[in-house]
């Protein structure tokens, strides 16, 4: 073989031999981005020292420590209901801030089309991004549960000498855990596609967190202003708007998923009445339009950064 044909053969066998983006790959190359922002540590470390400062306030208090030897059952509805309130903030917040962060900088950073050129898909990449955002939420989900389980334990056995308190809770109690586990998968799903379709939308790092972290508390505060308007007009069709509004229906679900609790929500709930059923088909609406949303822009529009 000539010099020039062996000249010609070299940059087909290296074309041939160039390894082809796969997709585990790009999931553990997203999990690498998040895990080496400063900016996820730094939400973790306060997340866990504001844990800390909840879980001394919490011994601190005579009146916790009398319930739980009075009606131990009531005693863990109650101390559930606040670890719920506390997870779904804090996650939430912080997947609002990793997702669009991770889908964003893509764009402000202007290493979006660099990815597509090196062979990864569009709705790869999104896909990518999006499963390694479900993993390191699962992750959250299981140390939060392992620490508030374990505070939980230590301090049955501080204030009473024994685990009997837990161990003597019927069956209702525990199926009231899984429900609570329910309602925190789901505001995990839904944190993670509204920070992502953020990004997408807003091209842009700066107006994904923004639009993220604005969304819910605009969603709650809306009910304030859907009420007035129904007070000002004396018609009820804006009370019946807050039906559908995300926000409220999520906070409503711990109180519709156990209806003979009547929990009392943290934010701002529905201003009329509504059912379970009602609710979780309004969430696994706006999911899917969120997801629909980010799939098809990212599939169609074109690539500018």
């Amino acid at each position: 073989m000539s010099t020039a044909e062996t000249t010609l053969a070299r940059p087909a066998d290296r074309q041939l031999r160039q390894p082809r983006p796969s997709f585990p790959g790009a999931v553990r190359g997203e999990l690498l981005k998040a895990s080496r922002q400063l900016t996820t540590w730094v939400m973790l470390g306060g997340a866990l020292l504001l844990f800390c400062v909840f879980g001394l306030a919490l011994m601190s208090t005579d009146q916790v420590r009398t319930q739980l030897h009075q009606n131990p059952q009531a005693w863990f509805y109650t101390l559930l209901d606040i670890l719920l309130t506390l997870f779904d903030t804090g996650s939430g917040i912080f997947l609002l801030v990793v997702s669009s962060r991770l889908v964003g900088m893509e764009y402000s950073g202007g290493t979006l089309r660099i990815l597509l050129a090196r062979g990864t898909g569009r709705l790869q990449l999104l896909a990518a991004k999006l499963t390694a955002l479900a993993l390191a939420a699962l992750v959250l989900l299981a140390g939060f549960a392992a620490l508030a389980g374990a505070f939980v334990i230590a301090i049955v056995r501080t204030w009473e000498g024994s685990l009997k308190p837990l161990t003597s809770l019927p069956a209702e109690a525990w199926h009231y855990v899984e429900i609570q586990l329910l309602i925190a998968l789901i505001s995990l799903g839904v944190c993670i596609l509204l920070g992502t379709t953020a990004a997408v939308v807003g091209r842009s790092l700066a107006f994904g967190m923004s639009a993220a972290l604005a969304f819910f508390p605009s969603d709650n505060f809306g009910t304030i202003v859907l009420s007035l308007l129904s007070r000002l007009t004396g018609k009820d069709f804006w009370n019946q708007v807050t039906a559908y509004l995300l926000g409220p229906n999520i906070n409503q679900l711990p109180a519709l998923l156990e209806p003979h609790r009547q929990a009392r929500a943290a934010f701002a709930i529905p201003l009329v009445k509504v059912d379970a059923t009602h609710s979780l088909t309004v969430i696994a609406v706006y999911a899917a339009v969120l997801l629909a949303v980010s799939l098809v822009l990212t599939w169609r529009r074109d690539v500018l950064e």
